[in-house]
């Protein structure tokens, strides 16, 4: 027989927690699989606001997942240059903005839709 000494036994009584913990949790998510709704609460759409792309500020752009000083920076840049977007998908053509983050957070961003007049003028619906 081996000796374990106390530091040892922590380690394996730490150990044998995350299994533990592990197994349970898993038991609970196959028998109850709405509690994954609640662990993915950060990711889905109630955690965030939507925002308007066209009138957001640099801070609220920030606060969107996967939005950084950077790109947030970037999208007003671009909106500045080119004008307001038209549609969601025209954040494809900042710089710095990928497919794969851009399925992440487009989610939490919207374009006011516009009317265009006869004249040529834009006014938001």
């Amino acid at each position: 027989m081996f000796y374990l000494t106390q530091q040892e036994r922590m380690v394996v009584l730490a150990l044998a927690f995350v299994l533990f913990f592990g197994a349970m949790t898993k038991y609970a998510f196959q028998k109850y699989p709405h509690i994954k709704d609640l662990v993915n609460f950060a990711d889905s759409d109630f955690a965030y606001e939507k925002i308007d792309v066209n009138t957001a500020t640099a801070e609220e752009l920030e606060a969107i997942p996967y939005i950084g000083k950077m790109t947030a920076k970037n999208i007003i840049d671009f909106r500045e240059k080119n004008g307001a977007f038209t549609s969601i998908e025209q954040l494809k053509n900042v710089k710095g903005i990928r497919d794969k983050n851009y399925a992440i957070f487009s989610k939490y961003i919207f374009v006011k839709e516009f009317k265009r007049f006869v004249d040529g003028s834009r006014k938001g619906i």
